[in-house]
């Protein structure tokens, strides 16, 4: 048997667990106190062994071996089993992806998560339990779920529009240590409507919500194109990485040329250094062009921010003088001015707004076309 976490008082009580480890009765009515004792001694156990074990999902057989005690099963656990998921504890893993799949998900997810999960003859037999029939735990999913949702919020992660399947792998690495797993958990935080995801070009691509919003929007445009731009930056970066090394090498290797006396072999080493620097500008000039990028459409999406907020302080104000009466009028003619002054500040800073993400795309396409030529 795997170890317990934490062995139950009982457990070395071999009349006690005789009992426990006998066959239910055929129906609850024959006699509730036997049949409830052993309820609530293996449900409880189960789902803490399952916490223990980093498990979110099992099956009968792997229970049957887990409990195993002076080599006898437990006999009862698939009458457990059908009460767990009776109580709603346990899910068939179909139908816990079925739920999930139903109205909101998308191709994309079926591709990523629903593919890869297990599909045994068992889910075929219909409501009866299969020994190998993966059935899942939905309170601990959602635990992970919302560990991984913090463990998002709180990485530098939190500022890409999107993430590749690598990336999310090694965010969740640690919360969600098998694929299995991981397929679970994604597939709760669909259903949550905290991720949504997209597959584009063969590559699979999530989107989590932001902070303080509820729900996560569509994958846009705007965030393909910033998630492109992201990916020529680092390729960029990494194509510079490796110039720098060649360069490196070349001078290093001119001085050991230099060192023996060879000169010809030492000016070759220089010139192909001069090559490589040439590239390093090159490539440097494309990143900084990117960068600025970037940083202009941060800068854009801090403006929305701010009008945002100019618009709840014009409601806000709408509001307080909806009540105004003649006689109060001449009280608040400064307060109309500045309202209005404050409208054609919102409607300068809105148009400026719309010129830098027109700016932006022109400059995405051309960005695009430069990594393409490397």
């Amino acid at each position: 048997m795997a170890p317990l976490s934490c062995n139950p008082p009982e457990w070395e009580d071999d009349e006690r667990m005789s009992f426990l480890f006998s066959a239910f009765k055929r129906t609850r009515d024959v006699n509730t106190c036997d049949w409830d004792g052993k309820m609530k001694f293996w449900i409880p156990l189960i789902l803490t062994h399952a916490r223990a074990q980093g498990l979110l999902s099992i099956t009968l057989s792997q229970l049957e071996n887990d409990f195993r005690r002076k080599g006898c099963a437990p006999m009862g656990l698939r009458t457990v089993i059908q009460e767990m998921i009776r109580q709603g504890t346990l899910r068939k893993e179909t139908d816990f992806v079925s739920g999930v799949s139903s109205g909101w998900l998308s191709w994309g997810m079926r591709q990523l998560v629903i593919r890869p999960l297990r599909w045994t003859i068992g889910t075929m037999l219909g409501s009866q339990v299969g020994p190998d029939e993966p059935l899942v735990i939905p309170e601990v999913i959602k635990e992970r779920a919302a560990l991984v949702l913090q463990r998002y919020q709180s990485s530098t992660f939190r500022s890409f529009p999107l993430l590749c399947e690598e990336e999310v792998h090694t965010l969740c690495a640690e919360i969600c240590p098998n694929p299995s797993a991981l397929n679970l958990v994604l597939l709760q935080l669909q259903g949550d409507k905290k991720i949504c995801v997209l597959e584009r070009a063969g590559q699979k691509l999530v989107k989590f919500v932001r902070v303080s919003v509820g729900q996560v929007e569509p994958i846009s445009e705007s965030d393909l194109g910033i998630y492109q731009l992201q990916q020529g930056e680092k390729l960029l970066s990494e194509r510079l990485q490796s110039a720098g090394e060649e360069s490196n090498r070349l001078t290093e290797e001119a001085r050991t040329y230099n060192r023996a006396g060879n000169k010809n072999q030492a000016l070759r080493c220089l010139r192909k250094r001069k090559l490589v620097e040439r590239r390093i500008t090159e490539l440097q000039n494309k990143q900084d062009n990117i960068q600025g990028i970037l940083e202009r459409i941060s800068a854009a999406e801090t403006d929305r921010k701010v009008v945002s907020a100019y618009q709840m302080g014009v409601s806000a104000l709408k509001q307080a003088l909806k009540d105004v009466t003649l006689e109060k009028a001449e009280s608040i003619v400064d307060q109309i001015q500045e309202y209005c002054d404050l409208q054609d500040d919102l409607s300068q800073t809105l148009s400026s707004v719309t010129d830098a993400e027109v700016e932006i795309m022109q400059n995405i396409a051309k960005v695009e076309l430069l990594v393409h030529e490397y």
